[in-house]
């Protein structure tokens, strides 16, 4: 148990609780989107985010994100909001402050698993203002996708090269340590060991795991430090 801020004291989010996974860059909220609680225990964070919800993200008024520069070379960009497109979702964020959370996609049809996506990113910060709670981190480009028969790839190479050097992201180190961290995933990935061990991979959700439209109140507070 802990305090940060203002915030209450943090104890282990309760299964179905509906959180918020926030990420930041330049002191802005990049990426917002909702999900709900299936457990949080010694193992780590693992929650559902239903295939018809909203996400919101950093867009230029012509559409552009993150994905297309940085935040100096895009310009006036706005938190937008945009369906979600494909399947439901299982992300699992580790208890051990890895670098990295695990996506679990499923077909938007059938809701079979369909792969495992690494997301490098900052060790996530949890907080909880009481009415509403959640998670804060900081994306960081470089991702690796996994098939079912964890056969894998890197995605996104040329976006961590190109913004190597920009004072809100990285340096050739940061870059570099990134690039480790996947590679440390990829280990556990070619292992077979958890979580791509076969663990959740037949989950399916309780019709309780669903999300309200919109942004929730406290959506925008300050970051998690």
């Amino acid at each position: 148990m802990g305090r940060l801020g203002n915030t209450l004291p943090i104890v282990a989010f309760g299964a179905g609780r509906v959180v918020v996974r926030r990420c930041w860059r330049g002191g802005r909220i990049s990426f917002h989107s909702p999900a709900v609680v299936v457990a949080d225990d010694d193992r780590g964070l693992l929650l559902w985010q239903p295939a018809d919800v909203s996400i919101w993200r950093l867009m230029t008024p012509d559409g552009r994100t993150h994905h297309d520069g940085t935040l100096d070379e895009l310009g006036p960009m706005e938190l937008t909001e945009r369906p979600w497109v494909g399947g439901p979702l299982l992300l699992f964020h580790p208890a051990d402050g890895s670098p990295w959370s695990v996506w679990f996609f499923h077909d938007e049809h059938s809701g079979e698993f369909t792969g495992w996506y690494v997301n490098l990113e900052d060790p996530y910060r949890r907080w909880d203002d009481g009415g509403l709670a959640g998670i804060d981190t900081a994306d960081h480009a470089l991702d690796v996708l996994v098939a079912p028969d964890r056969s894998w790839r890197w995605k996104d190479e040329d976006e961590l090269a190109a913004k190597t050097g920009n004072a809100d992201y990285w340096d050739a180190a940061g870059a570099a340590e990134i690039r480790a961290n996947g590679e440390a995933v990829v280990e556990l990935v070619e292992a077979g060991k958890f979580p791509f061990d076969g663990t959740w991979c037949d989950l399916r959700p309780a019709p309780s795991w669903r999300v309200s439209p919109g942004l929730l109140a406290g959506w925008d507070r300050p970051r998690t430090v």
